[in-house]
């Protein structure tokens, strides 16, 4: 029996550094010919003078000047006063080939540009344009690693490149190897997106699945790390019961929900098998059970959905015009990363289709003092408005902060309860439903407003100092598309 399995994906950021690196490089092309004598004749001889050198070549003093410097620059002679002799590099590639025939190759200076990641520097492909930002989860390298980065570069460098050389096309084939770093510069610090899916398997049991492209080319001491920084990173949530959820459930009217409830314990196990698997068990018309975050894949296309045919207004409804409310559950893996950037992008595209202005509002708790981490939090493309309610003394967030509520008003909306796994405290399951249901909605709108509205109500982010628009003082003016008489009439309408 499988069950929906994915209920979140967080990216995790991995700390990598940049450098342009200047080295001389081992290609697999033959010395010159002169060159390659001068090295047989100083394996024979040993240490040869700079005059006995000139003399046996018939070089001017400037003409075994620029050969000489040359070697030496390639790293094949070593200079003594005024003798020369083989380098240990040189000799190294005459016992490679076994005898007085040396194994040499072409050195030449190339420029280099190479991202490792600070755990174990592997060398990582490209990364294109912006990175990650400050809406992902960064995960820490050690003190030593940020401190001597450039040594460790360095010499990753020469160990590792051939990994290196398999991804330039200018070095795949001919290069060699490395003879030489002669000079390595940070460019810039930042930090590579891995996201990390979150799922159920069939026993109910939580499945952490890493990125597979980051997988297969990782080491296993970096997979490791981001295991147990993944492991560090889960709330260390004890709660006991199901807090809010009795709530949730009388606020909603959810006789099917409550029929898993005994006291404070919650059979997930059998609500999703009925309801979501066998669907034996079907909530009433008008309503669709929805599981996981709603920023997921396939619950954003349902909402997209749902929004592109209210604005089209392909059924009888007429076309219904307004911005979307998203009020977000107070969690510390809810919307971290690409998963929940892209949802954004996407809400914010169909509301804009036709020229219009109507845009997504991102409802958050943020106590005085903190917004600024928030901002930080939930910065992403496209995202404008993002208003911050402040819960009074005494008074905690709506529903123990488990709710998380989506309102296209007066068209549908969405509710999930994010409900503690058993066992994993830290991790939570958004269970709820979507609901055309006039009564639904009519809660939603109320319960947003309950959450955000009065003296709770903070203020609006303002994301950049470009952003000149007048700051709201009041909710009313803050979400003015909220601002609507609660609906009157009855009825489920048809499900979608």
């Amino acid at each position: 029996m499988n069950i929906p399995s994915e209920f979140n994906r967080v990216t995790f950021g991995l700390p990598i550094e940049t450098f342009r690196v200047e080295a001389y490089i081992a290609l697999d092309e033959r010395l010159p010919v002169v060159t390659e004598f001068v090295l047989r004749l100083l394996r024979v001889c040993g240490r040869v003078s700079m005059l006995a050198f000139r003399n046996y070549f018939g070089f001017t003093d400037s003409e075994a000047l620029s050969v000489v410097e040359s070697l030496s620059r390639q790293g094949l002679i070593d200079l003594l006063d005024d003798e020369m002799q083989l380098s240990l590099f040189a000799i190294e590639r005459f016992e490679e080939a076994g005898g007085d025939y040396p194994r040499f190759n072409k050195v030449e200076l190339k420029k280099d540009t190479v991202t490792f990641d600070l755990i174990s520097f592997t060398p990582l492909r490209s990364v294109n344009g912006e990175l990650a930002s400050d809406n992902i989860i960064k995960l820490n390298a050690a003190e030593d690693a940020l401190g001597e980065s450039k040594e460790r570069a360095r010499l990753a460098y020469r160990q590792r490149y051939p990994e290196i050389a398999s991804m330039r096309e200018d070095f795949r084939d001919k290069s060699y190897g490395v003879h030489s770093v002669e000079d390595i510069e940070s460019k810039k610090r930042s930090y590579l997106p891995i996201p990390v899916s979150f799922s159920l398997d069939q026993d109910g049991q939580v499945e952490r699945k890493i990125d597979e492209a980051f997988e297969r080319a990782a080491p296993p001491e970096l997979i490791q790390f981001v295991n147990e920084e993944v492991t560090a990173a889960i709330p260390k949530t004890i709660s006991i019961g199901t807090p809010g959820l009795g709530e949730f459930i009388e606020a909603f009217d959810l006789k099917l929900m409550s029929q898993y409830l005994t006291g404070k314990k919650f059979d997930l196990a059998g609500y999703l098998a009925d309801v979501h698997v066998t669907r034996n068990v079907k909530y009433p018309k008008g309503m669709d059970a929805i599981f996981g975050n709603v920023y997921l894949h396939e619950n954003v296309e349902r909402v997209v959905a749902r929004i592109r045919d209210r604005r089209e207004g392909k059924r009888q409804h007429g076309k219904l015009l307004t911005s979307l409310a998203w009020l977000v559950p107070d969690y510390e893996l809810w919307g971290r990363g690409d998963a929940f950037a892209k949802s954004v992008a996407q809400f914010s595209n169909v509301l804009r289709v036709g020229g219009s202005f109507d845009t997504l509002y991102l409802l958050t708790n943020a106590e005085q003092g903190q917004e600024n981490e928030a901002v930080s939090r939930f910065r992403v493309q496209q995202l404008n408005e993002l208003h911050f309610s402040r819960p009074g003394l005494n008074e905690g967030p709506l529903m123990a902060g488990r709710v998380e509520l989506m309102l296209y008003p007066t068209g549908f909306m969405v509710a999930t309860y994010h409900l503690s796994i058993p066992g994993s405290h830290g991790l939570w399951v958004p269970i709820g439903f979507i609901s055309t249901q006039p009564r639904h909605l009519d809660t939603a709108h109320k319960l947003i407003c309950q959450a955000m509205a009065r003296k709770r109500y903070g203020r609006r982010a303002k994301f950049s100092l470009k952003d000149e628009r007048p700051m709201p003082t009041t909710f009313e003016e803050g979400c003015p598309f909220l601002q609507y008489s609660g609906l009157t009439h009855e009825g489920p309408e048809e499900s979608d």
